[in-house]
């Protein structure tokens, strides 16, 4: 398998290139307009990956993403959750649906809670087995910490509502093997998370299982605790929700 992670410091982002080693067939997920259409297609050359689809793990609200300007200019697929009320062309992807890249697996999870279209990815090496390697968990599970629940939406019932749905997310990603590495799209002062967000870009199922606060928490701790410890929300989040809604960069 081929995997480079892609960061913007200055936001705390991660985007990702993947791809399978023989065939180079493979994927970016998603992509940030601070570092550009460019550097990803360049990114991808170097790597030998052929850029056959561009994924996003959900409506970003803290950044501009430039996934369909990358998806149009290389003349690709953009796929996002059906639940993405999105007005560009796009590819809705489903629970338990599954994107091959060569012998790279992409099975596609719903885990709605931070957005109502939030998806992780489970990532599989064929040539390796069956057991998965990997999982892009967006904004719903991070090193530390969780997604917050009201950048979609801050009406309160809405917010309480996507606060349950979260809590029943970040369990079902625990029942992923331990020694599967998590790869969140935030890291550090993202404000998406709250604050307990770790500086470290990555970890794996079992280490969360273990240091994470939340996933001890029984829902109602879960609903109060995410509640209560809300950071402000990002800077124009609405407007660039709406802008990444329509696929502008």
């Amino acid at each position: 398998m081929i995997w480079q992670t892609l960061q913007n410091p200055e936001l705390g982002c991660n985007s990702y290139l993947i791809g399978d080693e023989v065939t180079g067939q493979g994927l970016v997920v998603d992509p940030l307009e601070a570092l550009g259409v460019d550097h990803y297609v360049l990114s991808a050359q170097d790597l030998g990956i052929d850029i056959q689809m561009v994924v996003e793990t959900h409506v970003h609200a803290d950044h501009a993403s430039c996934a369909s300007e990358l998806a149009k200019a290389l003349g690709v697929p953009h796929g996002i959750s059906h639940a993405a009320p999105a007005t560009f062309p796009h590819q809705d992807l489903k629970d338990q649906e599954v994107l091959k890249f060569g012998m790279l697996s992409v099975e596609v999870w719903e885990t709605p809670g931070h957005t109502p279209d939030s998806i992780s990815l489970i990532i599989r090496d064929l040539r390796r087995g069956t057991v998965p390697w990997a999982v892009l968990t967006g904004d719903s599970l991070f090193v530390g910490d969780v997604g917050r629940p009201d950048l979609a939406d801050a009406n309160e019932e809405a917010v309480l509502e996507a606060a349950k749905k979260q809590h029943a997310s970040v369990h079902r990603l625990m029942g992923l093997p331990d020694g599967v590495e998590l790869w969140p799209a935030h890291y550090g002062s993202s404000p998406c998370g709250g604050i307990f967000m770790n500086k470290s870009p990555h970890s794996t199922i079992g280490y969360e299982r273990e240091a994470n606060p939340f996933l001890t928490m029984d829902l109602d701790t879960f609903v109060d605790q995410t509640l209560r410890l809300l950071k402000p929300p990002p800077e124009d989040a609405a407007k660039l929700r709406e802008q990444n809604l329509a696929g502008i960069s």
